[in-house]
């Protein structure tokens, strides 16, 4: 019954997580969740719905993708070695 707990508790963050990632990228009308004031036409006090300015991310490259995954393995098989030991 834990383990389904801890199971419906982590799908539940995902969604809560990327919930503001999708809303983050609604553009055209700018209507969402948390704007539902610019669902019926209203706009704000511009009158009319701003459009979005790109803006310039910084993009992830192999390397560090590498290094991250290595971490997340090393990580793993030091828990995995102290729950052996402990056995």
């Amino acid at each position: 019954m834990t383990q389904f707990l801890k199971s419906l508790a982590a799908g539940a963050t995902v969604a809560v997580v990327s919930a503001g990632s999708a809303a983050a990228q609604t553009y055209g009308s700018g209507c969402s969740i948390f704007t539902p004031w610019r669902c019926f036409g209203g706009g704000g006090s511009g009158g009319g719905t701003p459009t979005p300015t790109p803006t310039s991310v910084p993009e992830i490259d192999a390397s560090a993708g590498l290094l991250a995954i290595a971490a997340v393995a090393v990580v793993m098989l030091f828990v995995w070695e102290r729950r052996r030991r402990a056995a």
